[in-house]
């Protein structure tokens, strides 16, 4: 069995990495683990209130739900399990380390920036895994809408 990372945002688009993943290793069964990335909370309070489950429930919606149903079932030869980790960390230290954990060294990435999160809380992990994981592949990824471009600005800071 092998082990395969993808980032994700919670969007349907970001599924097509599993078709990718399945295509790169047809005679492997695999287990996908979708990767999002969180802010840990800024206050006592809400960091021992903070659990990764929960986090990842909240953005689960039935759409979403129901693609990963039907890849499952679709591909169950292919596919061993799909599950969810929330990465909390910071900087490519802590994501090592994350990696560590998972005992993981092949990802499926998209080759352009598509993953986005409205949320401030959430980000993209793409560019950890590109920078830290052994064996990725980019795969293209398209996309029904156009990915905002975040724009900074000291007002931005407030809202």
């Amino acid at each position: 069995m092998r082990k395969v990372l993808i980032p994700t945002d919670f969007t349907i688009e970001s599924l097509q990495l599993i078709e990718y993943a399945i295509l790169n290793f047809p005679d492997k069964k695999l287990d996908i683990i979708l990767i999002a990335g969180h802010k840990l909370p800024d206050t006592r309070w809400d960091l021992t209130r903070f659990r990764t489950r929960t986090q990842v429930r909240k953005q689960l919606n039935e759409k979403f739900n129901a693609s990963i149903h039907r890849i499952n079932m679709e591909h169950k030869k292919n596919i061993e399990r799909i599950s969810f980790e929330l990465f909390t960390g910071i900087n490519s230290y802590a994501f090592r380390n994350f990696l560590e954990q998972l005992d993981a060294h092949d990802a499926v990435v998209p080759k352009q920036k598509t993953l986005y999160c409205e949320d401030r809380k959430w980000f993209d992990t793409t560019k950890f895994i590109k920078k830290n994981v052994k064996n990725i592949i980019e795969a293209p990824m398209e996309c029904t809408e156009e990915v905002p471009q975040r724009k900074f600005s000291i007002l931005s800071l407030f809202s």
